[in-house]
């Protein structure tokens, strides 16, 4: 399922905040192609463990 809130910004504009997701648009540089694929689990993050283990997207 899909929980997606509505941010405003400068100007009275709108973004998009995703909360929780179960696709997403990847691309793959090296090979030049972008997929929709299903997400099933956040096994990886450089960054912090702790955003692995509460499962949190980043870009």
């Amino acid at each position: 399922t899909q929980r997606i809130h509505t941010v405003r910004t400068r100007g009275g504009n709108k973004k998009y905040r995703a909360l929780r997701l179960d696709s997403g648009n990847f691309a793959w540089g090296s090979e030049g192609r972008a997929r929709k694929t299903r997400i099933i689990d956040v096994v990886y993050n450089a960054s912090n463990n702790e955003l692995v283990r509460t499962k949190t997207l980043v870009k």
